[in-house]
């Protein structure tokens, strides 16, 4: 059996800016309540209610201290809660149970902590969810540490645990970055990129759409997935992924042109695209 054990975070800082956010909306609701009522009003007393909320969550937290506790082993993955050393309810899967795995990390701003899920979907369509939940928080760090021992047990998307096991196969010290690492095998060409600067993703695609010009047609286009496909070469496409180890790229039946470059082997540009 494996385990994971992690205190999490308080939070301070996310809910003083809430706490500010909150403040400052009811102050401009509070003209329309004494002005108008209504809408106003309801608005008002809502936004005074979470204040209220971050102003107890802030006291609760400082004397509460949440841990949670993971384990895989051949059969299961479970986990649990503690606060203050009292556990709270065990959820427990069947890996075997195990559709697909998903992991999302939210960020405020572009670029602000706000929070963490992995969804568990299971053979039967219904879900499962971990997440930090409203009071406390993982973190950054932290959240990574969790995709990480995942898929240090073959636990994610396909791609993701491809990028995990290609990182052992190369023995990668995912400590460093700035490094960029390549394999062939069979018809794919992966590309692995470690860096710490979130411009990468969209430097890579970027390169990606002007390289390759011919790939247009898009079947996966989110925050952290391009996947790409073409209209002439059948089977054959170009999907890129970041995850919390770093970047990956998977050239599948692609003749490649020439080498993706990370944004320091194209100059640390500070600026890509816009």
């Amino acid at each position: 059996m494996q385990s994971l054990k992690l205190n999490l975070d308080k939070a301070y800082s996310y809910k003083l800016f809430m706490l500010v956010a909150f403040s400052l909306f009811a102050s401009v609701m509070y003209q329309g309540h004494i002005q108008q009522g209504g809408i106003y009003s309801i608005l008002f007393f809502a936004a005074l209610a979470l204040c209220a909320f971050q102003i107890a969550s802030t006291v609760y937290v400082t004397f509460i201290k949440r841990t949670i506790d993971i384990n895989i082993d051949d059969t299961f993955i479970s986990w649990y809660f503690s606060d203050n050393n009292k556990n709270n309810k065990e959820v427990k899967i069947k890996l075997e149970d195990i559709k697909d795995i998903k992991t999302e990390i939210n960020y405020l701003l572009g670029n602000f902590y706000s929070s963490f899920q992995v969804t568990f979907l299971l053979n039967d369509d219904s879900e499962i969810v971990l997440t930090d939940g409203i009071t406390y928080d993982f973190g950054l760090k932290k959240s990574e540490e969790v995709c990480k021992f995942l898929l240090d047990n073959d636990l994610g998307e396909q791609q993701d645990i491809k990028f995990a096991q290609l990182i052992k196969e190369l023995n990668i010290d995912t400590s460093k970055t700035n490094q960029k690492f390549t394999k062939k095998v069979g018809s794919s060409y992966y590309v692995g990129i470690i860096s710490d600067n979130r411009k990468e993703f969209l430097s890579l695609r970027i390169q990606i759409e002007t390289l390759y010009d011919d790939y247009k047609k898009v079947e996966k286009n989110v925050n952290n997935e391009y996947l790409v496909a073409s209209d002439t070469i059948k089977d054959s496409h170009i999907h890129l992924k970041s995850n919390a180890i770093g970047l990956f790229v998977e050239f599948y039946n692609v003749s490649r042109k020439q080498e993706l470059k990370t944004l320091k082997e194209l100059g640390k540009r500070k600026k890509i695209g816009f």
